[in-house]
């Protein structure tokens, strides 16, 4: 039966998103996966199906393969799949042992394949699966076993392996492939006339049509792949004409078989053998030594490529598509090399590195958007509200709730009537604090009895009276002509040399390849001329320092700002949602300061909160 019993496991760390970014010509990827069941020298594939109990069958080969240009697949799907540049590495070890995890094969559910246990004397795999999040190992060993390996499943919940009945000091053992279906387990035993001793055969892929790939020994030593329908019990030979050795590795939807072989002169290459019979060999640029050990059903193959050899080898992830070639998959933790063993539809990554203690930890791959877009709306500052009202002597009492304002400033308040040379009122000045935000009650020096039709509340841009500070900043609609008190009414933003309405937007753009961050600016209802912007720290209800300072805004005769694109270079990530603003401030980027302090020209016209 199969074993359900789970050991807890956590997730040991994630790390930051990044990839080495290789795109190449040529042919390849490799890089070795030490089976320690067999000893054998071996990449894991993904997706994995097996079924029915010891199966002889009969053997029939498929069609040898036709080479084909390397890199020139045709694949269906590849066409519209676009690898990432970057990911975000997990590592994933069951507490059972952290010493030595390796994930093989991860389904379209994120629920991974894999085992524990190095394989050395006293230290046996254990095979188990477990969902991405880490949070469950459930362990799944075949029955009398004395080691298993978990290499693949498909979305059917069916898993594919292979198990030991030793577990021997020179890690010489037996290999004995096996499917598990609807919770039992099968043995798979292909009908080879000539087969090494003891035994190796392994299955290490599968699809949703059930049918699984992997490989068997035979006598001399030499790999020999194949087909296995887990539900007709029928095998078929994969072979690659010319090779020495042959290794079926994994299988998509459309039956198109990765794995590896060993050619005439000893070199060992990866490849891509479509179930029509279209053979793509692969191998790594530069590269000593290619596997191909997962595909999924969108013509991504992934795998591993060696460089150098002896004691300068070094072993690198990949993932390949027809259309973009070749991409150098590396966990940031890896000190010891990166083995990519299996990838899903939507692109996720799984295998195993090693780390600067020399252990052996899963890796979980999740791919990340090369860019990240923000649409921002501008609006115009400052914003708030204000309540007026009369107390028992008749003075007029406004209270403002706002903000958008210079840090620090001080602003005269008054009640207009549109067209008239004087206020109606003047009230006490406002202060905004160090965020820009103020929250205060003013009064006029004396009664007030009654307000003239049309009148507005609104704030000045300063207390002086030059024109610059004599401005209006803010306004609210007609006021009732008797104050209740009970009434806030909205402030609006104005500029100070416009009829028009303020308004704009902003989109900014994150390349995570790159680190440029790239900002569009539309806006209109300005002063013609030069604006500063800058994106702050903070809200623009809670403004805090500059985070990155952009070049001076320009609004045409009419006041607009039309599509204004620049680009900063060197930026870590886009910013986080409620960390940062970006503001279009009244002056220039030579008159918003004197003396190190905000002048009158600071004052923020528009603002959009990231």
């Amino acid at each position: 039966m199969r074993a359900t019993n789970s050991s807890s496991g956590t997730d040991t760390g994630t790390s930051t998103s990044t990839s080495t970014s290789t795109r190449a010509k040529g042919v390849g990827a490799a890089a070795l996966a030490v089976l320690a069941v067999t000893g054998t020298v071996l990449g894991l594939g993904l997706n994995g199906t097996a079924q029915t109990g010891t199966t002889p069958g009969a053997s029939t080969t498929t069609g040898a393969g036709t080479p084909a240009a390397d890199g020139q697949a045709v694949i269906a799907e590849a066409a519209g799949f676009v690898q990432p540049d970057t990911y975000a590495f997990k590592t994933v070890d069951d507490t059972a042992d952290p010493t030595f995890n390796q994930l093989l094969g991860i389904n379209s559910q994120g629920v991974i394949a894999g085992y524990f246990g190095s394989g050395a004397a006293g230290h046996p795999n254990q095979g188990y699966t477990v969902h991405g999040d880490a949070s469950s190992f459930a362990k799944e060993d075949f029955p009398g076993s004395v080691q298993t390996q978990v290499t693949g499943l498909n979305d059917r919940g069916v898993t594919v392996g292979f198990f030991s009945h030793a577990n021997t000091a020179n890690q010489v053992n037996d290999d004995e492939g096996w499917y598990a279906l609807d919770g039992r387990f099968h043995q798979v035993v292909f009908p080879a006339s000539s087969t090494a001793s003891p035994p190796v055969e392994q299955l290490l892929g599968v699809n949703d049509s059930d049918i699984a790939v992997g490989f068997y020994n035979d006598a001399a030593g030499n790999s020999h792949g194949f087909r296995y329908d887990i539900n007709r019990h029928t095998f078929h030979t994969v072979a690659v004409s010319g090779a020495t050795s042959t290794t079926a590795a994994a299988i998509d939807a459309r039956g198109d078989v990765a794995g590896f072989y060993t050619g005439a002169n000893g070199n060992q290459s990866g490849f891509l053998l479509t179930a029509s019979g279209k053979l793509t060999p692969l191998n790594f640029p530069g590269a000593t030594m290619t596997q191909a050990l997962g595909v999924n059903d969108k013509g991504e193959v992934v795998g591993l490529y060696q460089t150098g050899s002896g004691d300068t080898a070094q072993t690198h992830g990949f993932t390949w598509t027809a259309k973009q070639a070749y991409l150098t998959v590396d966990d940031p933790s890896g000190a010891g090399g990166t083995t990519v063993n299996g990838v899903n539809d939507a692109g996720t990554l799984v295998g195993f590195y090693v780390d600067a203690q020399g252990n052996t930890d899963g890796m979980l791959a999740t791919p990340q958007k090369t860019t990240t877009t923000r649409h921002l709306s501008l609006n115009p500052m400052p914003q708030g509200s204000v309540t007026l009202g009369t107390d028992r002597s008749g003075v007029l009492t406004a209270h403002v709730s706002a903000f958008g304002f210079t840090p620090g400033s001080q602003h005269a308040a008054e009640v207009v009537v549109p067209g008239r040379a004087k206020p109606v009122a003047t009230l006490a000045p406002l202060t905004a604090d160090a965020a820009g935000r103020i929250e205060q009650t003013v009064t006029t020096a004396g009664a007030v009895t009654r307000l003239p039709s049309g009148s507005r509340f609104q704030i000045l841009l300063g207390t002086g009276s030059d024109a610059l500070s004599a401005q209006p900043i803010a306004q609210s609609r007609t006021l009732p002509q008797r104050p209740s008190g009970d009434d806030p009414m909205p402030l609006q933003g104005v500029d100070v040399k416009s009829d028009t309405r303020l308004n704009g937007s902003a989109t900014l753009v994150f390349d995570s390849a790159t680190h440029r961050l790239t900002v569009t600016v539309d806006a209109s209802g300005l002063t013609p001329g030069a604006h500063a912007a800058h994106i702050h720290l903070g809200s623009c209800a809670s403004q805090g320092g500059v985070q990155y300072m952009l070049t001076d805004l320009r609004a045409d005769s009419r006041g607009d700002v039309v599509h204004q694109t620049q680009t900063i270079d060197d930026v870590a990530a886009m910013p986080a949602p409620g960390t940062a603003y970006l503001n279009v401030h009244l002056g220039d980027m030579n008159s918003i300061l004197a003396n190190g302090r905000p002048t009158p020209a600071f004052r923020p016209l528009l603002c959009g909160n990231i």
